[in-house]
């Protein structure tokens, strides 16, 4: 893997490609990077510093990074956890000319008044407070004299104030060209060569900071996020996200509740207004682990500034960022979970081998010892006493040494839990996460118990059909085959019409196609417990569709099984 030195000799090679269409940008970076004297070395301080000078692109990889101590060394790890992407804000006119681009009008119409200090001014976007004007326009097609348009049924009361997310101009092009230029440099380093120095630029951490990059930069994503996020919280009481507002929006531009309140570290600010910090951690915790085992879409940046208290709830703002589980990555992530309360290296070794993919050979009985030495260092501390996210760090660790990744999502999980267990300090250090987990988690389980239990059984008989359907036509064809090369000798006069023969394959059919209905049923029963989408009454379309499948060739059995009976009773009549 390269160093930070090669990267650095590798941007200054780059810069006699005539033909990049980036030479501009690659300049400014070589400048930067001569500035900081990279080739002879940096240490974590000068490191960070050379990240936020050379713009919002890598301090977001410094970030990623700082959650990647196996990947890069621990002194920098620490560093660029302290990486800032506050930046000096943009001009207000520029500001209040992209909001105009995006509503279509002059921003009077739709606002009384913005404030021209920014709330908060990052390096993709900054927040301006404003007041809904009494005869707001949102339409962003609108024109002229609008003030007579209907507003939508969800839009902000007149004179309500709402926060604006305006991005910053040139951003996007700024980040895909620094993306280009980080591939690039993937590319010319030779990343099979192993080296003692900071380990940059692997492809999974590029890869990342790609997916994070593209959720971040495009409004209209995070403005989906917001929806759904609100469905979800709408089950868990004190605990919300602003409303976002679509007709006011657009993909540079968010407009949404406003949000006034205390962060939720700031334990001196909770305590003047009457809160118990640590009730307050323990329903932040709640909600997190119901985020991540129960709806399987959590929010992947909760440091402090992006958890505000107002009132006595909790709110979560800035959903750029969000990590998504499907139903199989959370049970595996359950299993991974129960593998440790209970010390099963080998079930915790089975379950990661579920999640993961191969990228090279892997040592099973290695893997296995490693993750075991791993359970009986959690042994001498109590349960509720382990971190969860070092602890995921920790066998992350493990994977990769062993060439095993898991899915994007759960390197979103392990920096998620790694942040929300350092605000749990501050507030409710008595709080363990791991002990919330377990409860969903064994909530889960009761609840899947009975439908368990009938899938068992259903699949069990299934699996028996489907055995004797697999054999059944291949064992006919060679007891026949046998017969007629006169293997086998029958002791009685015993004939085998083509009516048996044609019975025989007539039977494997009806059973394969019962095992297909039983299949389908099963598929569909797993399906109805999730949240995909498109749905159809609530209940996921493909789920609808495999029901109606599963009803068909059922009907169809049963009606061919009354068939034949019906046909068997006429022929003895007659016989």
């Amino acid at each position: 893997m390269p160093t930070l030195k090669e990267v650095a000799q590798v941007a200054v090679e780059a810069r006699r490609d005539k033909g990049s269409g980036s030479g501009k940008r690659l300049r400014e970076i070589e400048r930067i990077l001569r500035h900081h004297r990279v080739l002879s070395g940096l240490t974590p301080q000068e490191a960070t510093s050379l990240l936020e000078d050379l713009g919002p692109t890598f301090v977001k990889m410094g970030q990623i990074a700082a959650n990647r101590s196996d990947v890069i060394p621990p002194a920098y790890a620490d560093a660029f956890k302290r990486l800032r992407a506050d930046v000096p804000p943009m001009p207000f006119s520029t500001v209040v000319s992209t909001i105009e681009a995006s509503l279509g009008h002059p921003w009077q119409e739709t606002f009384s008044c913005i404030e021209e200090q920014p709330l908060g001014s990052a390096s993709i976007a900054q927040v301006h407070k404003a007041c809904i004007a009494p005869h707001a326009v949102g339409d962003a097609e609108a024109g002229g004299d609008t003030s007579a348009a209907p507003l939508p049924p969800d839009a902000p009361s007149p004179g309500s104030y709402v926060a604006i997310k305006v991005r910053r101009p040139n951003v996007v092009e700024q980040m895909t060209q620094d993306l280009a230029l980080i591939r690039q440099a993937v590319a010319l380093v030779g990343l099979t060569r192993a080296t003692d120095g900071i380990k940059l630029s692997l492809d999974d951490l590029v890869a990342e900071l790609e997916r994070t990059t593209h959720q971040e930069l495009d409004f209209c994503i995070e403005q989906h996020n917001l929806v759904r996020f609100r469905q979800f919280l709408s089950d868990q009481p004190g605990v919300e996200s602003p409303r976002p507002y679509p007709h006011m929006s657009s993909d540079d531009v968010l407009v949404m509740d406003f949000v006034e309140g205390p962060m939720i570290n700031d334990v001196r600010a909770l305590r003047q207004r009457g809160i118990d910090p640590a009730k307050l951690g323990q329903r932040l915790a709640e909600s997190y682990v119901t985020q991540i085992v129960d709806n399987g879409f959590f929010h992947a940046d909760p440091h402090p500034g992006n958890i505000l208290v107002r009132g006595d709830d909790i709110v979560w703002i800035d959903l750029g960022m969000v990590g998504e589980l499907s139903a199989l990555e959370r049970a595996l992530i359950g299993r991974m979970f129960r593998a440790v309360a209970e010390n099963d290296a080998y079930a915790l070794m089975e379950a990661l081998l579920g999640a993961a993919r191969a990228e090279g050979p892997v040592d099973h009985g290695r893997l296995l010892s490693q993750l075991g030495n791993l359970l009986v260092s959690y042994t001498t501390v109590n349960l509720a006493d382990i971190n969860v996210g070092s602890a995921l760090m920790d066998v992350f660790g493990v994977l990769r040494s062993q060439n095993l990744a898991l899915p994007p999502s759960f390197t979103l999980l392990a920096r998620g839990m790694v942040t929300i267990e350092g605000v749990l300090v501050d507030i409710a250090p008595d709080t363990s996460v791991i002990d919330i987990i377990s409860e969903h988690v064994k909530k889960r389980a009761r609840t899947w118990a009975s439908f368990e239990t009938k899938a068992r059984e259903l699949a069990s008989s299934a699996l028996s059909s489907a055995e004797a359907a697999v054999h059944l036509p291949t064992q006919t064809s060679h007891t026949l085959d046998m017969v007629n090369r006169g293997q086998i000798r029958v002791g009685a006069d015993l004939g085998i019409p083509n009516d048996a023969i044609a019975a025989l394959y007539s039977v494997s059919g009806t059973v394969a196609m019962a095992l297909i209905s039983a299949g389908l049923f099963i598929g569909s029963s797993l399906l109805a417990t999730t949240n995909m989408h498109p749905q159809l009454l609530g209940v996921p379309l493909l789920g609808v569709l495999g029901y109606l499948g599963a009803f068909v060739l059922g009907a169809y059995v049963v009606w061919r099984n009354l068939l034949i009976r019906h046909r068997q009773k006429n022929e003895e009549k007659v016989g």
